[in-house]
């Protein structure tokens, strides 16, 4: 697409629209749980597996000094604990604490639902469509970054 394309525009704006009301409404769901989003997704993918620092970092995006910052919060929170591996004593391992399981929980439940509501506005193959598009944005932003 042309960069002086007048969609592309239209698009550009939309976009920046959309995500931010996305990160928006994630605020608003998990600071009744004492979170932030960035929180929020870190605590996911501890619970997917991801339990070392660098590789939060890299799937974040995210500078380790913040993400340093993230962790320390959710470690005197008690929802997690770090450690050093056991497979390689340079690295730290992180784990969900039981509290941090709980949360968690609470706050998949909080997102499923407003997914619902924002769902039930659209028709079944809507929905099929547009995870269609969204699989083949994030592969698009994959492949581009």
């Amino acid at each position: 697409m042309d960069k002086n394309d007048p969609l592309l525009e239209k698009m550009d704006e939309d976009f920046f629209l959309f995500l931010w009301g996305v990160k928006d409404s994630a605020a608003r769901l998990f600071k009744p749980l004492g979170l932030r989003p960035e929180q929020a997704f870190i605590i996911e993918m501890i619970s997917r597996g991801l339990n070392h620092p660098k590789a939060i970092s890299e799937a974040m995006q995210l500078d380790p000094s913040l993400l340093s910052h993230h962790l320390s919060r959710l470690e005197d929170a008690g929802l997690i604990e770090r450690a050093l591996d056991p497979d390689d004593r340079r690295r730290t391992r992180l784990k969900l604490t039981g509290k941090g399981e709980k949360l968690l929980e609470r706050a998949r439940e909080s997102w499923r639902l407003y997914t619902a509501r924002v769902l039930s506005l659209f028709e079944p193959e809507e929905i099929d469509t547009l995870r269609s598009f969204l699989a083949r944005l994030l592969k698009a932003q994959e492949e581009l970054l």
